[in-house]
């Protein structure tokens, strides 16, 4: 099922290249920090003799330690999930933190009689080393470009209209937070994070395969999402439970800036386009699963010849949804809504006329647009309304990038999402 370029979805591939591409920038940044950190350790060094301070030695030790540690942080969504041997700051740094913990064991007993001057030489050195690497960082790996299985089935104690109900509502959810983040602003602290949710989301399922699928889609987004949260992060103490925060993601923070919207909503948009997908697929998986197609029965009365279809091979029940659609959009247009109702009529004759939709996707999408219609109809019933965001959902999913239908799409979403 195609995923690039749908219309009222961002496009999943630009956000791939961009948490790729994102790598060198920060690296950019942190190699400043780098070399910085070697100028205050070559101050030391050239203003007095460290021999004569080693206490003020294995504070500047500690300090860069937690300069190293920082930097680890940052780069840990982008390079530890899919390739933690290209980590620059592991490779670059391991020798001379490790030899930076022995010296600081040895500066705590007074009979180690350890040199501070060659560590901290070495230290000086290896920091310009880093700060070198660090400016030539290329693009880590993209994000594989996973799509939900064909088949899939629910846990029998959940109903698939509830499920799909659900996956719009975190759509939404992600789609707003997508559009905040845009426009260059962080995730509100009291706002959920999504990750959890969105994984959360696939807990109905009995095929696990959907909900690992997209777990390899965002790896590393719930991690990001963390190390940008400006929640204090509570360490758990035996004796009086959760405590005031020791410590929280602050080098992230400070050093990713401004970037870490874009790269956020680069995530979510990964995260949504593939819970649309999920979406689209509901009915699919409902069938699957036992519970069949959901539709509340629509009663017409007589031909109303709302929708003129140019489709002589639809089947009897695909016929008879264009002529329920057309019925419902009738009662739309004489209730004052005309664009609504132009909206509705255009995307049913679309997915009638596309001729590169199959039969038995396009009787589904034309189930799709019967909701939209029946919770246009009736705006104020929610349960209606929810099968609407999902149809519409559903419908975006399966719109290619060129299609007749994806034109529609794009041309129409702008009034559908409004009202509804």
């Amino acid at each position: 099922m195609p995923t690039a370029n749908r219309p009222a979805l961002p496009d999943p591939e630009a956000a791939r290249r961009l948490i790729s591409n994102v790598v060198p920038e920060i690296g950019l940044l942190m190699a400043a920090q780098a070399r910085a950190q070697a100028e205050t350790v070559r101050r030391f060094l050239d203003g007095r003799k460290p021999e004569n301070a080693p206490q003020k030695a294995v504070e500047l030790v500690d300090k860069t330690l937690g300069f190293f540690n920082g930097m680890t942080v940052v780069f840990q969504p982008f390079f530890l999930p899919r390739s933690m041997p290209q980590n620059p700051i592991s490779t670059t740094l391991r020798p001379v933190h490790d030899a930076l913990m022995t010296f600081l064991d040895l500066r705590r007993r007074p009979e180690s009689g350890v040199q501070v001057r060659p560590v901290l030489t070495g230290l000086r050195d290896r920091l310009m080393m880093l700060s070198r690497t660090l400016t030539s960082l290329p693009p880590t790996a993209l994000l594989p470009s996973i799509h939900p299985p064909g088949f899939a089935r629910l846990r029998e104690d959940v109903v698939a209209e509830s499920v799909a109900e659900n996956l719009a509502k975190l759509v939404d959810d992600g789609l707003s937070r997508y559009e905040a983040c845009q426009a260059g602003i962080w995730p509100d602290p009291r706002q959920e994070t999504l990750g959890p949710r969105f994984r959360w989301g696939f807990n109905p399922f009995l095929t696990g395969e959907v909900r690992d699928r997209y777990v390899r889609a965002t790896e590393g987004f719930e991690q990001l999402e963390l190390f940008g949260e400006r929640k204090v992060l509570r360490p758990y103490n035996r004796e009086n439970g959760w405590q005031p925060a020791l410590y929280e993601f602050s080098h992230y923070r400070t050093i990713v800036g401004d970037k870490h919207p874009g790269i956020y909503a680069a995530y979510v948009a990964i995260a949504i386009n593939y819970l649309s997908e999920v979406l689209g697929l509901m009915p699919d998986y409902a069938e699957a699963s036992g519970q069949g197609r959901r539709r509340d029965p629509v009663t017409v009365y007589g031909n109303v010849g709302a929708i003129h279809s140019q489709v002589t091979n639809s089947s009897i029940s695909a016929a008879n949804t264009i002529t329920n659609i057309g019925t419902t959009i009738q009662a739309v247009a004489d209730r004052g809504e005309v664009d609504v109702a132009d909206a509705i009529r255009a995307l049913a004759e679309a997915i009638q006329r596309d001729s590169g939709l199959a039969e038995d996707l396009r009787a589904q999408l034309l189930d799709h647009v019967a909701d939209v219609a029946d919770a246009a109809v009736a705006p104020d019933e929610p349960r209606r309304l929810s099968r609407a965001r999902a149809a519409m959902a559903a419908i975006t999913a399966a719109a290619g990038p060129s299609s007749q239908l994806a034109v529609t799409v794009g041309t129409w979403h702008d009034v559908l999402r409004q009202f509804f």
